[in-house]
């Protein structure tokens, strides 16, 4: 890399403090196509002392241009440019083309120069192919509802949503183990609007919100544009450890923490219920909200789960109950169950950053939730989520997958000499796209090296077979 360049970058830059300059400077290199996707940055060491900074300031600026996703760290190698690559967790894969009608397929073409398949076990789409049937329900909705209620749906309305949404709300809500009544929740336009609606809300500029090592990337996404200080904590097999946070919030303090205990994403992590109070212990020792985001939860419990965070704690709980996963990934309804004493100032916030849900959208959930179309296609994407796991156990047989009964997706932890970069790259020259653990990662240092493997986005369970065989010929290779 041209040193000369970041260094005369970071001497333009205006930003107001040196970190935030030296993060700059890297944004600029990127994007003037100095600094190429892959190739190694200067040692912090290196350009601390170029710069006549502090290590401190280099290191901070370096976690700076991570969060927003120009860099990626590789322990005991350093610091690199990241690959261009699809945005995994929050683009999906284009529409296909020509295909036959309810068969909707992710594969996507390798390259312009080749007609080969390339197979999406990047994207987590949750088996839309038994997605409830869009034209029954719109047929079921003009047969059952009078027209009054009908153009009630074209109107404005409260920004929390009407009464008999927000009732259908609760039910589905109280089906994740949130004890929740029409009277407590608020309607979002999906679950990350949701998480958006929460930290604008409650969260100020500036704030401190904890999370696991690797999670969700839209946390660090939206963190970043509100300015909110994203601290990564330690996790094991449970979770998030307790002394992790605690020790967070004596040194800083900690306005909220960002949790998905049923099936953390990428991993699939299932805290316990010991686990789970321990931390509520932590949180109320320090006020420290809770975001509980469990979007996976309903493909896995089937009545054995632990208590939510909302159960325990519904005092300091912003509860998320998505539609998505199960109803269709373009009906944009969830369900947002907060502590009362924050619903005006979350419902303010709805008014004015999309007014409100789109009744229609809302009615539609609601149609779904009540007349146990929801349940019926909770049930068959269980079924085949069920035999999917059973597939890739078999063909990773002898390598350390994580997987669930009915889990959406597979973590596949990496022997040594392999980083989730390298391996993605790999995997997308075998034409497979997966996701690197490091495009979760919030912080600066990689904890541990993998690949997400989304089971949904092929119908076709042969296509899912011949991709996970070319995944293990890889590691075999």
């Amino acid at each position: 890399m041209d040193i000369e360049a970041l260094i005369r970058f970071y001497q333009e830059s205006d930003a107001p403090c040196r970190y935030q300059r030296v993060a700059a400077a890297v944004e600029r290199g990127i994007r003037e196509g100095l600094f190429l996707p892959g190739s190694a940055l200067p040692t912090q060491r290196t350009l601390a002392e170029a710069l006549k900074l502090t290590l401190g300031t280099i290191t901070h600026g370096y976690a700076e241009a991570a969060k927003q996703g120009l860099l990626t760290a590789v322990t005991g190698r350093g610091t690199f440019v990241a690959s261009v690559r699809p945005d995994v967790d929050m683009l999906p894969p284009p529409a296909p083309q020509d295909l036959p009608e309810a068969q909707p397929s992710f594969r996507e073409p390798h390259n312009s120069h080749s007609d080969a398949p390339c197979w999406n076990l990047g994207f987590i789409a949750p088996f839309e192919h038994l997605n409830p049937s869009l034209p029954d329900a719109l047929v079921s909705l003009s047969q059952h509802l009078d027209s009054k209620t009908l153009t009630e749906l074209q109107s404005y309305q409260r920004p929390g949503g009407m009464e008999r949404h927000r009732e259908a709300g609760a039910l589905w809500a109280q089906r994740y183990g949130a004890p929740v009544s029409s009277r407590d929740l608020l309607i979002c336009a999906g679950s990350q609007h949701a998480l958006m609606t929460i930290l604008m809300s409650l969260c100020r500029s500036g704030d401190r919100i904890a999370a696991e090592a690797l999670s969700y990337p839209l946390l660090r996404q939206l963190a970043w544009r509100l300015r909110l200080n994203l601290i990564p904590l330690r996790s094991d097999a449970c979770g998030m450890l307790p002394d992790a946070l605690d020790t967070a919030c004596r040194n800083g303090g900690i306005r909220a923490v960002y949790l998905m205990p049923s099936c953390r994403n990428p991993t699939l992590t299932r805290m316990p219920e010991n686990r789970r109070r321990e931390l509520v212990e932590v949180c109320r020792r320090h006020n420290v909200l809770i975001i509980e985001d469990d979007v996976f939860a309903l493909a896995l419990n089937n009545g054995t789960s632990a208590p939510t965070f909302a159960a325990l704690a519904p005092e300091r709980t912003c509860f998320i109950a998505a539609t998505s996963e199960i109803l269709g990934g373009g009906l944009r309804v969830a369900y947002l169950c907060p502590p009362e004493h924050c619903l005006d100032e979350l419902e303010h916030t709805i008014s004015y950053t999309i007014s409100m849900v789109p009744p229609l959208m809302a009615e539609l959930a609601s149609q779904w939730i009540l007349n146990g179309t929801a349940d019926r296609v909770l049930r068959s994407k269980r079924e085949e989520a069920a035999a999917r796991n059973d597939i890739a156990r078999s063909i990773f047989d002898g390598w350390p997958l994580a997987s669930r009964n009915t889990g959406f997706f597979c973590w596949l932890p990496l022997p040594e000499g392999w980083t989730g970069i390298r391996f993605a790259d790999a995997a997308r020259e075998a034409n497979v796209l997966v996701a690197e653990g490091e495009h979760f990662l919030i912080g600066h240092d990689t904890p541990e090296q993998g690949v997400r493997l989304a089971l949904g986005g092929l119908p076709d369970r042969e296509d899912l077979r011949e991709a996970l065989s070319r995944l293990v010929r890889l590691l075999e290779a």
